[in-house]
């Protein structure tokens, strides 16, 4: 019996120990089952958090093209709308003012550009020398028109762009004088609008300009002109009036009624307001002049007693008492010589004539004067003019005196506002 124990009791515990091993086993492999499926759930959601990251980056891209696709195409008009500007503004400073006419006869563009721009791009410099300037637009149909034929059995096609018969023939049946060529350049760092006009009978070049987008805006800044203004100036826009006021002081010698040379010596105070028109060349308004007799301020100096103590004699009807104050009003009308863009660094001329009265006391005739005008800088000018007189009456003691026509000249300095 006790033989038999000790033979069960290894077996039994050789069974324990396999079980356990097994068991063990179990454990190890339900824990790498476990492990393997939380690896399997952090590799779903890294790749998940992988493609929203991707989806997110294509989002932001396809935004920044679109923004970009949208800033370039608005960059582009408004470059182009620059380029026009600079041109309008020199077409409104008289670079085509001694044309009579003009027909636009060519436009061509870059091949980044569509076909349809040329008509459009043609449209707007019509649109820009019609509006600011009187040059007449003349449309060129048979400019554009092209036409075929046989020659020694081949196709010809040609059009008057490249058939200088056929341009002076459309040229002399439309009744043009001058054709303007337009080239369009763009890159996509730049643009360049080029310019050409040319006489259709002679064939020489009248007027060429290039404005590049790059140096668009420096001849401006030289002159110390603000271009946001310049570019606001179009016309057809709301009509801003440009006005000139002068106010000087000077002297003069003004005819009086008795023609008496001392009594002429006057002193002058002159006030004029105009409205400027035509780029700043011509100018309308009104003039006020006050004149007083330069004795009357200043005084009689050396008077002896044996002049004051002279008798007196009473003055006739027909003597005339010479006025020491008048008021002279002119309508003026003022022509200035400046060129395509006035400077205020070079000195400037300018020529008005004025008509109006001149009234003093019992006294009023018709005047008419013609000065010349020097101005220097921005705010200073002298004044010359030649005043005529034209004959009138004076009334003394009830009775009318005719006084003759008479001739004077005024000088003076004036601020310029």
């Amino acid at each position: 019996m006790k033989t038999l124990t000790l033979t069960i009791a290894p077996l039994v515990i050789s069974v324990l120990l396999s079980v356990n091993a097994k068991a063990n086993s179990y454990d190890n492999e339900w824990e790498n089952v476990q492990s393997n499926a939380h690896q399997s759930n952090n590799n779903e959601e890294d790749i998940e958090a992988s493609i929203r990251k991707v989806e997110r980056e294509q989002a932001d891209e396809a935004e920044d093209k679109r923004i970009a696709s949208s800033t370039r195409v608005r960059r582009f008009h408004e470059v182009l709308d620059e380029l026009l500007a600079e041109f309008a503004y020199d077409v409104r400073m008289g670079q085509l003012k001694s044309l009579k006419n003009v027909s636009i006869r060519k436009v061509d563009v870059s091949d980044s550009l569509p076909k349809t721009y040329r008509q459009y791009l043609e449209l707007l410099v019509a649109e820009r020398i019609r509006e600011n300037s009187r040059v007449k637009l003349i449309s060129c149909v048979p400019c554009k028109t092209k036409t075929s034929r046989l020659v020694e059995g081949k196709l010809m096609i040609t059009s008057p762009t490249t058939n200088v018969g056929r341009m002076q023939q459309a040229a002399d049946q439309l009744g043009i004088d001058n054709f303007i060529d337009v080239v369009l350049v763009y890159h996509t760092t730049h643009m360049v609008l080029a310019m050409q006009v040319f006489n259709t009978g002679t064939q020489e070049l009248t007027w060429a300009r290039t404005y590049n987008s790059e140096t668009i805006k420096s001849r401006y800044q030289k002159l110390a002109i603000d271009y946001k203004q310049v570019k606001k100036s179009r016309p057809g826009e709301d009509y801003v009036p440009d006005y000139r006021f002068l106010v000087g002081l000077g002297g003069g010698i003004i005819p009086n009624v008795n023609n008496n040379s001392d009594d002429s010596g006057m002193i002058a105070a002159m006030i004029r307001g105009t409205e400027k028109f035509d780029n700043r060349r011509h100018e309308f308004g009104l003039q006020l002049s006050v004149y007083m007799k330069k004795n009357s301020i200043l005084g009689d100096h050396g008077t002896s007693s044996a002049i004051s103590d002279a008798p007196k004699l009473e003055a006739s009807a027909s003597e005339l008492t010479p006025w020491t104050t008048a008021i002279a009003m002119y309508g003026m009308y003022a022509r200035h010589l400046v060129g395509s863009i006035e400077s205020y660094n070079e000195v400037r001329h300018g020529l008005n004539v004025g008509l109006g009265f001149l009234m003093a006391q019992s006294y009023l005739t018709a005047s008419v004067r013609a000065g010349w005008d020097i101005y220097f800088g921005k705010r200073f000018a002298t004044n010359l003019a030649v005043i005529g007189l034209a004959p009138s009456t004076d009334y003394v003691s009830s009775e009318s005196v005719a006084t003759s026509a008479g001739v004077g000249f005024e000088l003076g300095m004036s601020i310029n506002y």
